[in-house]
């Protein structure tokens, strides 16, 4: 974690300031992605047999170096072992980062064991970063009469215990073994695939779509090799892959610019490092701006303009905030509430607010318990939240982390960047029955434009709160890109490498 000392006092020292840089969502995202990635399960539309599984899968080990932006960050390695009739998978990954210069290392498993069709049966996945751990686990059992298969998930964090189950029509199979599809369908350039997926993150279907790009003849690992260039893309995140005839994959290339590269075990391990460097990842995602906005944190109107395409699919209105083709209007709302805007919640929208989520747990009782105590006194839902905000503000240390964020892990730490502040604020105001979402987006200091987190309420209208500045409006730099639960802010991921914003009139 670096040196908290230190950085405790460099945040300390710039509390309306230099810190906001190192708050930013990115980071959740790089993590957050590589679960979702490897925990997304491909329904039965296609039947693999022991035969096709046997032929397909490489048992043994195989290693990887990640890259960021040509610097080497960490290595990983896949051992995959058949016994009797189970397929055993490991996939294990280190990396090694800087947030505002403080190193961080990050260790992260994913374990699974399939049948001899490859049908999932269970997994276990865990993610450490310093103090933190996370750790996510599911199997597989028959669901009951009429529904077919239940995946019943156990998610642990801040010490505890939640369990989630998601019915399937059918046994999943982890999507790390999509190569088994191109190869029973065929590489070939031009082919289009679609490859039916379920998100657990979502607990939705939908399709992953393929295209073989092209041939392509590159040198790596020790020789030149002609590698078909397979293009794939699930919930708009697009990754490339380049992969042998065999459907072996060589080089894989994602949005958040992270690059594998297949390598030996003694080249991944210990090669190709920059002596005395650490990719940076606040420097290497910064949004490049065209003018600087004075006094940010007063900002009550900005009109920025933003590259369409980048925008297509994402919910950018709002109560605050319209799109206009591709130009953002951002207003902070007037607060307090005029009882002549005061409007009910719709019931379906309200439970939708207040639910209990894996990793918002509004009904823990440590949860409940804090909330009721911070506002003890409070008269009103304006008053309960404004206490909640300032003590998650004064409370939580401000620190750049690396872990998925946990409203109890959060709780129990009292230490995160601006997802923590976000995760523990809404599950406190939860608590406490008042309506709350997080969202996700980009704000705007020091001359550029950086990803963030903060949330909003429901006080007679929904009303925007930075529990990491204590804002409550927040100002009108806060742009929101996405809105939701922890699994919505995955669609940021598109957007990285895409953005350049164009600031157009600020009051």
């Amino acid at each position: 974690m670096g040196q908290p000392g230190m950085v405790g006092k460099r945040f300390l020292a710039h509390r309306g300031g230099l810190f906001l840089q190192g708050l930013i969502v990115l980071i959740w995202l790089v993590m957050i992605g590589f679960l979702v990635e490897k925990t997304v399960w491909q329904p039965q539309a296609l039947k693999i047999t022991p035969l096709l599984a046997k032929e397909g899968m490489k048992i043994g080990e195989a290693w990887w170096g990640i890259y960021l932006k040509d610097e080497k960050i960490g290595y990983a390695v896949t051992t995959q072992q058949q016994q009797a009739d189970k397929v055993s998978v490991k996939e294990r990954g280190l990396l090694k980062l800087s947030v505002l210069g403080v190193a961080q290392t990050i260790e992260q498993t994913l374990e699974y064991q399939t049948n001899q069709s490859l049908v999932l049966e269970s997994f276990d996945f865990s993610l450490k970063s310093g103090l933190l751990r996370f750790q996510l686990g599911g199997y597989l059992e028959e669901g009951p009469p009429g529904i077919g298969k239940k995946l019943r998930i156990k998610i642990y964090s801040g010490g505890k215990e939640r369990q989630q189950d998601i019915s399937l029509r059918e046994a999943p199979y982890i999507l790390g073994q999509t190569k088994l599809y191109f190869l029973a369908q065929g590489l070939e350039k031009g082919k289009k695939y679609r490859i039916p997926v379920f998100d657990p993150s979502t607990l939705s279907n939908a399709e992953m779509i393929a295209e073989v790009e092209g041939i392509e003849r590159l040198h790596i690992g020790g020789e030149e090799r002609e590698l078909y260039r397979v293009r794939e893309d699930f919930r708009g995140i697009m990754v490339r892959a380049w992969m042998d005839r065999e459907g072996e994959i060589w080089k894989e290339e994602s949005p958040t610019g992270l690059v594998l590269l297949r390598e030996s075990k003694k080249v991944a391990m210990y090669k190709n490092w920059t002596p005395g460097k650490t990719a940076d990842l606040i420097a290497l995602t910064a949004i490049p701006v065209n003018r600087e906005i004075e006094n940010p944190r007063t900002t009550r109107y900005l009109r920025v303009r933003l590259p369409s395409a980048a925008l297509d699919g994402l919910p950018v209105g709002g109560n605050r905030q319209r799109r206009i083709g591709n130009e953002v209007i951002v207003r902070k709302e007037e607060f307090p509430v005029r009882l002549s805007v005061y409007k009910s919640l719709p019931e379906a929208a309200r439970e939708e607010a207040l639910r209990s989520t894996p990793f918002i747990q509004s009904d823990d009782p440590e949860i409940k318990e804090q909330a009721e105590r911070i506002v003890q006194g409070a008269e009103d839902a304006s008053e309960k939240v404004r206490r909640i905000a300032a003590w998650v503000y004064r409370e939580v240390e401000k620190r750049p982390v690396v872990s998925i964020p946990s409203a109890i892990e959060v709780l129990h730490q009292k230490v995160g960047d601006c997802n923590e502040h976000a995760v523990l604020f809404t599950a406190l105001v939860r608590a406490l029955e008042i309506p709350a979402h997080m969202q996700a987006g980009i704000l705007y200091q020091e001359g550029r434009f950086f990803y963030h987190a903060w949330a909003k309420v429901y006080l007679g209208t929904w009303v925007s709160v930075d529990p990491v500045l204590n804002q409550m409006p927040a100002d009108a730099t806060h742009i929101c890109l996405v809105e939701g639960d922890l699994d919505r802010q995955l669609d940021i991921l598109r957007l990285l490498g895409r953005l350049k914003i164009e600031v157009l009139e600020v009051r």
